[in-house]
């Protein structure tokens, strides 16, 4: 289930930025190919959750449809060379805080596309991406991310609980 929409978002690259970041860890293998070939030198990311985010992200939970009764929201940042390789998400954070049910992520892009900063569900690219743009998917949707660029790729991700 992969859908698609548009928030109104304000956010600037200097918000972004200004961003102190303090969690840096390796991606998700989730296949033997990515065992084998993913390290933490090239699938490493930046994110932080709920009350460690500034309000700007935290504000974007009232943006999205709202069709949950509970959520967490992220922000993370793929500097470029890195990679989130091919998996699902488990929707571990929103699980441990509300218990299990059916869930969903909205995925929302922080800034227009830029070349490199690539996104692909299902086997389906998604580039292009205007501010604000979302893609909403569950965790059964198979998708990877990486910035072959040269800026940090931005997003948020309100992960919620129908």
């Amino acid at each position: 289930m992969i859908e698609y929409g548009h928030l109104d978002t304000d956010v600037t690259v200097d918000q972004l930025r200004s961003i102190n970041f303090t969690d840096y860890f390796q991606c998700y293998q989730q296949t033997s190919n990515i065992e084998k070939y993913y390290t933490q030198y090239n699938s490493s990311i930046w994110q932080m959750f709920d009350d460690e985010c500034p309000d700007f992200i935290k504000d974007l939970v009232f943006k999205v449809p709202q069709d949950f009764k509970n959520f967490v929201v992220s922000v993370i940042k793929i500097d470029p060379g890195q990679t989130i390789p091919y998996h699902v998400d488990k929707h571990y954070m929103l699980k441990k805080q509300f218990g299990e049910g059916e869930s969903f992520r909205y995925l929302i892009f922080l800034e227009d596309w830029k070349r490199g900063h690539y996104y692909e569900a299902h086997d389906q690219p998604y580039t292009k991406w205007r501010k604000g743009d979302w893609v909403k998917f569950g965790t059964t949707d198979w998708h990877l991310a990486g910035n072959m660029g040269d800026d940090p790729f931005y997003s948020a991700q309100v992960t919620v609980l129908t």
